[in-house]
C-alpha cells in the first residue's frame, strides 16, 4: 500500500504524541495551577488519548501481520518461528490495549468525580 508523499509515517505521529505528553508532564511538574474546569478538561483529553491509543493498537498488529505476509519481516526465520514471534507481539499489544481501555475508563470516572467535586 503506497501512501502519498505528504503523509507523515505512523512512527512520526506516535513520536509527536509522546512529545506532547512529555511537555504536559514538564508543565505539571513545574507547579502549574490550572482551574478546576481546566483540570477536568485535561483529564478528559487524557481519557480520549487513552481511548485513541487502545483503538490504534489493533491496527499496529494488522500492519505487522501484513508485513510478515509480504515478506518485509521474518525472512531469517522459519514460517512457524516468524508467526510465533508475531503472535507474541500480538499478545503484548492486546495486553497494552486492555490496559489503555482500563485507563480510559478510570480517567472517565475521575473526570466525572472531579466535575461533581468542582460543582459542589
Amino acid at each position: 500500500m503506497m501512501r502519498p508523499k505528504s503523509e507523515e509515517p505512523s512512527y512520526l505521529l506516535a513520536a509527536q504524541a509522546g512529545s506532547v505528553v512529555r511537555r504536559l508532564c514538564r508543565r505539571m511538574r513545574a507547579g502549574e495551577q490550572p482551574s478546576p474546569a481546566d483540570l477536568c478538561r485535561t483529564i478528559g483529553a487524557l481519557q480520549q488519548l487513552a481511548d485513541d491509543l487502545a483503538h490504534v493498537l489493533p491496527g499496529v498488529q494488522g500492519q505487522l501481520e501484513e508485513s510478515l505476509l509480504a515478506g518485509r519481516i521474518g525472512a531469517g526465520d522459519s514460517a512457524g518461528e516468524a508467526w510465533s514471534k508475531v503472535a507474541d507481539v500480538g499478545e503484548a499489544l492486546a495486553a497494552a490495549r486492555a490496559s489503555a481501555l482500563v485507563m480510559a475508563t478510570e480517567l472517565r470516572a475521575s473526570q466525572r468525580m472531579l466535575g461533581e467535586l468542582a460543582s459542589s
